[in-house]
């Protein structure tokens, strides 16, 4: 009997660990004052960085116990841009870059997200900038932090995809094709 209840409770607490988190929780809104969106360059082969102030995140969920059910939907108002100085935010703002007359918001919406082993994740979905979109992926880890989740992550994308840099800026020598994106978002229960 004994060996009975000793394995009867190592399958019941094999089925329960394999099962996941029982009270993991689910996370629903991203606390967008503690997150941040940030993108990496170069130009004339310097390596400079800059980022946004403002992130709208709409809709969210995230199940560490079923990430195929994530979603989210995140617009960053352009306006927000921060590029170190403000002629260079001014110089962004124009139709040859950004043109945030016309297209004030960058968005992502996400298709899939799935888990990679770990605390380690990618989502897909599409990327829009500028009235263009493109599909994009982004590795990314996650991790539960003082009751919230913490994510992590980074994508590269080509700036030219988008008509970002358009006219006497197309020149790649000066600035880069390739724009980083990393991006630290904080969500809640």
């Amino acid at each position: 009997m004994t060996t009975f209840l000793r394995n009867g409770a190592f399958a019941a607490a094999l089925a329960f660990a394999a099962a996941g988190p029982a009270g993991a929780a689910q996370y629903r809104q991203v606390d967008t004052a503690a997150s941040k969106v940030g993108f990496a360059y170069s130009q004339m082969s310097v390596g400079m960085e800059g980022g946004f102030g403002k992130l709208e995140v709409p809709e969210f969920h995230f199940d560490p116990a079923a990430p195929d059910t994530a979603r989210v939907v995140a617009r960053i108002p352009l306006s927000s841009i921060d590029a170190g100085y403000q002629e260079a935010n001014a110089e962004l703002a124009k139709p040859e870059w950004l043109d945030t007359g016309a297209h004030p918001a960058a968005s992502f919406t996400s298709s899939k997200v799935e888990a990679l082993g770990g605390n380690r994740y990618q989502v897909s979905g599409t990327l829009s900038i500028k009235g263009k979109s493109q599909d994009v992926s982004a590795p990314f880890t996650f991790k539960e932090e003082g009751g919230n989740a913490v994510f992590d992550g980074a994508f590269e994308f080509k700036r030219a995809d988008f008509g970002v840099g358009e006219g006497a800026w197309g020149d790649f020598g000066i600035v880069a094709n390739e724009i980083r994106i990393k991006f630290h978002v904080v969500a809640k229960p």
